[in-house]
């Protein structure tokens, strides 16, 4: 099966656990933040963002970490585009794509006259250039998992037209082109920069401190009102909060659950609570014992804490989680009640009984950020309280990354950012559960196999949508994937900047080239 080609280093790469992003990052001070704006004179045109840290990498191609796309998606554009109801458009292709009647050949033309920022013509032969990267299994790129084993070639017809032959049908590759930054062919390569056809273009890199955007006055599409964009590394979030309110920094991303409330008190700040594809993977090896046993997995998701760590963990931020789709990916279903908020310890015991596991004892490995420590702790308590003994083991991305490819654990938990690569689909969220996938580890359903089959293979995005929430019924049901909670993206801005777009947040994305000052 085409899953099986992709190594475990790409679905971890995927999931958000090892990215060039977030393994190469640096904190820094905040030196070189702009002054607040002055009320009187012409308005200011150069936006302050503060983020967590700076990535070494700047090539989008090689990562789907937020702290690369944040940067680079106003350099760098893609096949398509979300509009504002989140319809996939053309931005760089010009129309929709010719499919073949067996779905395996896609023919797309390419708009014409478009350049990069350094004057360069935008051909077929960038897009190839990519493509080929990307699909590539031994590619150190985080991109393919979702391309390689299903695109068997790509090539130029000319020099606006591109033509993409599959392995099998797959017609979530239109959202996969949708999400996929096309560079200039010669960056390729390279890691620590990029060039694109986008609105802007990286002027200067202070490594591990700040990244500074200029515009590109010689953009095809509607120039932003905005000259430059600064992007600095603020690590401390009270440090980035302070700046905010300060008006050094513009925007603020990773906002803390517990700063919203404090923020919302301000009446020159706006904060936006947004759903998006990031969620917490909570996953169970199912080749062993006692997880083999769904009543033991059952069990343990009756008895989680759901409640403490939406309250206590995410200051009310966050949605009660069912099954693994979230409100923002598409299958997601809000009907779907089979775990409570609070903890039902009677049915937990009732389970464990059954099971022949009244004793259970178990470990939680989780990465050693503070928002999972916190969330780790109230679920030990939670559980405590149904007679489960779990030991938390804590450790650092490296070797969480390790333990969780050996498989070596009992159950795994980590933040899983999806959006910058799969954008609404479950496709991220779900491939892990096919009996195929590297990193299985022993659930079997033959069922949800079919159905995910089925749902890459679907061109139509209700179709596809359907498919997935029978999925996410099933993998609920089976207690395979039991995120406590469906975080919200958590971003505060200035109100003397336009407010930022929350329907493209909901895929992730900030949309930067439309902030303008007020």
């Amino acid at each position: 099966m085409n899953e099986a080609i992709i190594g475990r280093r790409r679905f971890l790469a995927m999931a958000g656990l090892l990215t060039a992003g977030s393994l190469a990052v640096t904190a820094c001070g905040t030196s070189g933040t702009p002054a607040p704006a002055a009320s009187q004179g012409p308005k200011p045109t150069k936006l302050a963002f503060g983020v967590t840290s700076i990535s070494d990498y700047l090539n989008p191609l090689y990562t789907t970490s937020s702290r690369v796309h944040w940067i680079t998606d106003p350099v760098v554009e893609s096949l398509y585009t979300h509009d504002a109801s989140l319809k996939s458009v053309p931005l760089l292709a010009d129309g929709e794509p010719e499919i073949s009647d067996d779905g395996l050949t896609w023919t797309i033309k390419l708009k014409e006259g478009v350049t990069f920022a350094n004057g360069d013509p935008f051909t077929a032969a960038d897009v190839v250039a990519a493509l080929k990267f990307v699909s590539d299994p031994k590619s150190t790129s985080d991109w393919t998992v979702f391309f390689a084993g299903y695109v068997k070639d790509a090539e130029a017809d000319g020099d606006h037209t591109v033509k993409i032959t599959l392995t099998a049908r797959y017609g979530v590759l239109r959202a996969h082109l949708t999400n996929l930054p096309i560079i200039h062919k010669d960056f390729v390569a390279k890691t620590d920069t990029t060039m694109g056809t986008g609105p802007f273009t990286i002027e200067k890199v202070t490594q591990g401190q700040s990244v500074e955007l200029s515009r590109n006055d010689s953009y095809h599409g509607d120039k932003p009102a905005l000259a430059s964009v600064v992007f600095q590394a603020v690590p401390d979030p009270a440090t980035r909060l302070v700046n905010l309110r300060e008006g050094k920094i513009h925007i603020m991303t990773d906002v803390t659950p517990e700063s919203v409330a404090l923020l919302k008190q301000d009446a020159q700040v706006k904060v936006h609570e947004v759903d998006a594809p990031s969620d917490i993977i909570t996953y169970f090896t199912a080749n062993k014992a006692p997880f083999d046993d769904v009543k033991v997995r059952q069990a343990l998701a009756y008895a989680m804490d759901r409640k403490g760590v939406r309250d206590v963990a995410y200051a009310g931020t966050a949605t009660i989680a069912q099954g693994p789709i979230g409100p923002a990916v598409e299958g997601h279903d809000p009907s779907l009640q089979i775990y409570g908020e609070a903890p039902d310890h009677e049915k937990a015991k009732a389970l464990l009984a059954e099971a022949g596991a009244s004793d259970l004892k178990f470990t939680l490995t989780i990465t050693s950020d503070a928002m999972m420590k916190n969330i780790g702790q109230v679920l030990v308590e939670g559980w405590k309280q149904a007679g489960i003994t779990c030991t938390l083991e804590t450790l650092d991305v490296g070797p969480w990354v390790q333990k969780w490819a050996s498989g070596k654990f009992d159950l795994v938990m980590n933040s899983f950012e999806t959006g910058f690569g799969a954008g609404r689909t479950a496709f991220s969220l779900l491939n892990v559960t096919n009996s195929a996938y590297p990193l299985n580890f022993g659930y079997k359903n033959e069922e949800v196999d079919k159905l995910l089959g089925q749902a890459w293979a679907a061109d139509d995005e209700a179709e596809r949508a359907e498919l997935c929430k029978r999925i996410n019924g099933l993998l609920a049901a089976d207690a395979i994937i039991i995120p406590p909670v469906y975080p919200k993206m958590l971003v505060a801005q200035r109100t003397d900047v336009s407010p930022l777009d929350e329907p493209g947040m909901s895929v992730s994305r900030i949309s930067v080239p439309a902030v303008q000052f007020t």
